[in-house]
């Protein structure tokens, strides 16, 4: 990997990071929001259900204007909005208001990922090492928001939390706009088609049977991981601070979070020589157990379980991602990565609201509970592609042996 590439990898591994700072900060605001406005968990809950809805639902339109206007111009349109939006999130007088500018935030900031990953798979000759550090990058960003959010929340305001993300936004604008993302082609206009090898090739009648029923499981299995880390991801602060620390509750966050980032090493390394439809179900299942114990424990104990729910959340998805391109027919994997996206966080944002309505009816620990439900629904799509890929397996090993057979 020469220098240029390594320059790439960094520009977008701060982009990537940032987008996740941004996307994570009004859960880890949360508490304080609502102190300020008065307003009910499940009102704050549909909120996040808005702004995860919007993050999602900008990924298909995303992948189109990268393919026409190319990576950089769509990453810089998504931060310089960025910076605007979360300047009137700041600025939003109540609930309602807060409401509208999130969704703008996330309509904006949802614009990198096609643009972030098509970057990488285009530009990077070791594609596997670079969207490693990108999806590190992400989980890193995460692991941030609660220290820079907070840390901003306590010193002044929760205001200033986004107030510093448009200043971050700007200045990465700035950067972008004036830097030259190499790409290994003719032209910079760069496709998310290059993020996975298409399957193997045959007639188009038969891959499109023998990949559509797998492929909905796939992406059953990202709105229903999407409803789980939304609801989550939006609580687990609140959880943490009413179950541990009030003070120091973020900071739990972050090392939970940081186990995100080492579960997506781990993930992606298993993933390299195991296959992917054996790996997915193992791992969901340790996730559930750990999800329960979220649910149930509080103090150290909670940390320690909240941290392994995280990591095996993680470790499943590029397992998830790479069966996106094991069972996606040629010539569309661009398209389907943007369904993908758009499941997890579109359809996935969904998981807001829910924890919101339970949050309301009972207490975090229900949000939990309630997630963990939908984590066991990810285990039996799990379990169900792994036994369409078994019998696919034995079909072809008996096929095999009666056309060798004398």
């Amino acid at each position: 990997m020469n220098q240029t590439e390594r320059r790439l990898i960094g520009y977008i591994a701060a982009a990537h990071a940032l987008t996740h700072i941004t996307e994570l900060s009004y859960a880890v605001l949360l508490t304080r929001i609502q102190d300020d406005f008065g307003t009910r968990d499940v009102i704050m809950g549909a909120i996040a259900t808005v702004f995860g809805w919007t993050f999602g639902s900008s990924a298909i339109p995303a992948g189109f204007l990268t393919d026409r206007l190319g990576s950089r111009r769509v990453l810089v349109y998504a931060f310089a909005g960025s910076s605007v939006m979360a300047v009137l999130v700041g600025l939003s007088p109540h609930a309602w208001i807060l409401a509208a500018t999130l969704a703008g935030l996330g309509l904006t900031i949802g614009l990198y990922h096609p643009a972030g990953l098509s970057a990488v798979a285009q530009g990077v000759s070791q594609r596997g090492i670079g969207l490693g550090v990108h999806g590190v990058a992400g989980n890193l960003g995460q692991a941030l928001a609660p220290a820079i959010a907070l840390g901003l929340a306590i010193a002044v305001d929760w205001r200033a939390g986004f107030f510093c993300i448009a200043g971050l936004s700007a200045l990465l604008a700035i950067i972008l706009s004036r830097a030259h993302l190499p790409v290994h082609g003719d032209s910079e206009v760069l496709s998310v088609e290059a993020v996975a090898e298409p399957p193997m090739q045959e007639a188009p009648a038969t891959v499109t049977d023998r990949l559509l029923t797998p492929l909905v499981l796939t992406y059953g299995a990202f709105v229903m991981g999407g409803i789980v880390y939304r609801g989550v991801i939006t609580y687990l602060p609140k959880h943490l601070e009413e179950m541990v620390s009030e003070d120091f509750g973020g900071a739990f966050v972050t090392v939970a979070l940081i186990m995100g980032a080492v579960g997506q090493l781990i993930g992606g390394w298993l993933s390299q020589g195991m296959r992917l439809e054996r790996m997915a179900p193992v791992i969901a299942a340790a996730a559930v157990p750990a999800l329960m114990l979220t649910a149930m424990l509080s103090g150290a104990l909670l940390v320690v379980a909240s941290s392994a729910f995280v990591f095996f959340y993680f470790a499943n998805q590029p397992v998830f991602t790479g069966l996106i391109a094991d069972y996606t027919p040629p010539g569309v994997v661009g398209r389907s990565y943007g369904v993908s996206f758009f499941a997890g966080f579109g359809l996935g944002s969904l998981g807001g609201v829910i924890a919101g309505a339970l949050v309301d009816t009972w207490d975090t620990e229900a949000a939990f509970w309630g997630m963990s439900v939908f984590m066991a629904l990810v285990l039996c799509l799990s379990v169900a592609l792994w036994a369409i890929a078994e019998g696919r397996h034995r079909e072809l090993r008996v096929a095999t042996a009666v056309g060798s057979a004398p």
